[in-house]
């Protein structure tokens, strides 16, 4: 059924809402052939994910085309937005009312599982919305995955186009070191790891994307590493990378030996990449983050020296005794992590689970 969708994003402080809204965007358009409009109130962070003028998105800028008739079959609110007054009038009757579904944020919460498809009539003028919670269960909303994803990963790894990646960001990789990604907010515990590196046995690379960590790089080297260049400090290298396009961004996942990511987006392409990998949660009022993390430390089935590191690195539980047991650890630990993204790959993606849910209801 290709159905004309309408995908809503407001920015709020990070790129991940952006980045699941885009690729939630050009999954529709691409594999089931949706007619996808994106609005969105900073439509020039796409071109940072490489979103293509001349792909079949249509991209406009919130609050979008004020006085255009709604034709949209499907609207989808990323995160809980509110539709501008065009839409939202729709919602409420008229000669074309499209079907309202509120894409929430991805949680390993239990509660998820129940709410995943309810609907609400908002009393002031009867529009329904449907609550659709990704998750990590064959009960949610399921993952952002792309087809053929898992094929793509495996044809690129240890492959000539990998090593070509790699030497077009400089990276060229020195004996026994180990290729470590860093995607973090400013309030991980970067001065204590970046501490218990330089002290290590185990050479580290850390590959830092543009924006990220500056003030604790700058803390421990007294400048900002250049886009070129390489700081050393004992065991520890640190380069700076660009800020990757998505298919970059998943094939340097793909190449690393540890990323360590945050928030949702960056978060559900480490599991694709099928590596060991340190999540940080967005920091919530009252801890609300710590619950979230203990949640996904259960639904993981996490070793107890991953559950510490990952509480660790979210601020709870003090750092280098984490790190030094993740870090002895981490060659044994690599086969849970792939098991892990094998059997969520079994399970139907994010995109798929959405169109059913759509054409059930339409």
């Amino acid at each position: 059924m290709s159905l004309a969708a309408h995908i809503l994003c407001r920015v709020v402080d990070n790129f991940g809402d952006a980045g699941v809204a885009w690729r939630l965007a050009r999954q529709l358009s691409s594999e089931f052939g949706w007619r996808i409009t994106l609005t969105i109130d900073r439509p020039a962070l796409l071109a940072r994910f490489g979103a293509d003028p001349r792909a079949t998105v249509r991209i406009e800028p919130w609050p979008g085309e004020a006085h255009a008739a709604c034709t949209d079959d499907v609207l989808i609110g990323a995160f809980g937005v509110e539709p501008p007054p065009r839409l939202r009038a729709a919602l409420a009757g008229g000669p074309r009312r499209p079907l309202w579904v509120n894409l929430e944020h991805l949680s390993a919460e239990s509660w998820i599982d129940g709410c995943h498809g309810l609907a609400s009539t908002r009393p002031a003028d009867g529009a329904i919305e449907h609550f659709f919670y990704p998750g990590f269960t064959v009960t949610s909303g399921g993952l952002l995955r792309e087809r053929a994803l898992g094929t793509r990963r495996d044809a690129f790894r240890n492959s000539e186009a990998q090593r070509d990646f790699l030497r077009q960001l400089g990276v060229t990789r020195e004996p026994g070191e180990r290729l470590v990604t860093l995607f973090c907010y400013p309030d991980a515990p970067l001065a204590a790891w970046f501490d218990a590196l330089a002290a290590g046995t185990c050479a580290h690379r850390l590959l830092v994307p543009q924006g990220t960590a500056e003030d604790a790089l700058t803390a421990l080297f007294g400048a900002q590493p250049s886009p070129d260049g390489l700081l050393r400090r004992g065991a520890l290298r640190v380069q700076r990378i660009p800020f990757l396009p998505h298919d970059d961004y998943d094939r340097l996942l793909w190449s690393a030996d540890l990323n360590f990511v945050r928030g949702e987006d960056s978060w559900i392409r480490a599991h694709w990449a099928a590596r060991p990998f340190v999540w940080q949660p967005y920091v919530q009022a009252g801890q609300t983050h710590h619950a979230k993390l203990q949640a996904f430390l259960e639904r993981f089935a996490a070793d107890p020296v991953v559950a510490a590191m990952m509480r660790a690195w979210s601020g709870a539980a003090p750092l280098s005794t984490a790190w030094a047991a993740f870090d002895a650890a981490l060659p044994a630990l690599a086969p849970h992590y792939q098991t892990w993204s094998a059997s969520l790959a079994a399970q139907p993606d994010l995109a798929t689970r959405l169109v059913e849910f759509c054409a059930d209801r339409l």
